[in-house]
């Protein structure tokens, strides 16, 4: 019989319990995509729920005393008060016996007690066709809002050739923290990259971010024990930033580099800005952690601007993402 029971990634009293639940999702990943797998570890996901900007409510799904599925509701406590994502694993020795439908719907009941009308996920699949998880999300009443792509970057065989940068913009890049007198064009920007990045059908509204907030997203990637390095297009006659992008390198995972945000604000495209600040942070990647060997990233489809700048810098598609949408 498979109960359904919370977990408190917090409690010492369930550290076993919430590590079982870590090794579901992360078995999970590696039944999907063997040695390039590329798993949570607890630390980061204990980091990620002390981070107050957020409400994560995991539940488990334990058959004999051991967990079998995982699943957690994650909403957001400044904006998009009306949307919740969800991020579910079944260990692969479980699936296909209802775990999953069983977990699905308590995490519906818990989004709704969190008042969300609308819950969001999405499932990666080294298989154009998404494979059984997009079965199981259209069998729960869940349609596509947007597809992705997954892209990796061997490091030996990439490049990173200086691009041309046209003289009004200076490229600067920074490791492990960023300057505070640049923490209100940063947030500025995430505010952006919440509207400007493409969402399809995905619901979406903009984020509060403000100096704070950037300040404190950055000691949490610290505190997860993930090293990052940032890399921005300053123009110089205003002095303002006008892109960014960064990748962060996790302790578990010392081999991978995982891109996460890049953003050029609109009214300052056309100028090479994107590639060059991705071209500048593969650099100072390779400099300083030359044990670092593959990058991976994600970009909508519908995203050529970016997946072109890819494209150029040596990504090659590994994986299809399908991002799912349910209004309760």
């Amino acid at each position: 019989m498979t109960e359904i029971v919370d977990v408190d990634p917090l409690d010492p009293l369930q550290d076993i319990v919430f590590r079982e639940w870590v090794e579901v999702h992360a078995a999970a990943e590696r039944a999907l995509w063997g040695d390039q797998a590329t798993p949570w570890s607890v630390e980061e996901i204990r980091e990620l729920q002390r981070a107050p900007e957020k409400v994560r409510r995991a539940l488990a799904a334990v058959e004999a005393g051991t967990v079998v599925g995982a699943v957690q509701v994650i909403g957001s406590t400044r904006d998009n008060l009306e949307s919740a994502n969800c991020w579910l694993s079944v260990h692969p020795d479980h699936q296909r016996r209802g775990v999953g439908s069983a977990l699905l719907a308590a995490a519906e009941d818990l989004a709704r007690g969190l008042g969300r009308s609308v819950v969001q996920d999405w499932s990666v699949s080294p298989e154009e066709s998404g494979g059984a998880a997009n079965v199981f999300a259209i069998k729960h009443g869940y349609a596509v809002a947007q597809r992705s792509l997954r892209s990796d970057l061997t490091l030996a065989h990439g490049r990173d050739d200086d691009a041309p940068v046209d003289p009004a913009y200076r490229v600067e890049t920074v490791w492990d923290a960023v300057p505070e007198s640049w923490l209100e064009d940063r947030a500025h920007l995430a505010r952006r990259m919440s509207t400007d990045a493409p969402m399809g059908e995905v619901e979406h509204e903009e984020e509060d971010w403000d100096a704070e907030r950037v300040r404190s997203y950055y000691a949490r990637m610290t505190a997860m024990g993930r090293r990052f390095v940032v890399s921005v297009a300053r123009e110089v006659a205003s002095g303002h930033l006008v892109g960014f992008t960064e990748l962060a390198v996790s302790a578990s995972t010392p081999e991978r580099a995982y891109q996460q945000d890049t953003l050029v604000l609109s009214e300052h495209r056309g100028h090479g800005l994107g590639l060059a600040v991705k071209a500048a942070n593969l650099r100072a990647l390779r400099a300083v952690l030359p044990g670092v060997r593959v990058v991976t990233t994600y970009n909508a489809a519908s995203n050529e601007p970016m997946l072109r700048v890819n494209r150029a810098l040596g990504f090659a598609v590994t994986g299809y993402v399908s991002e799912w949408k349910k209004r309760l």
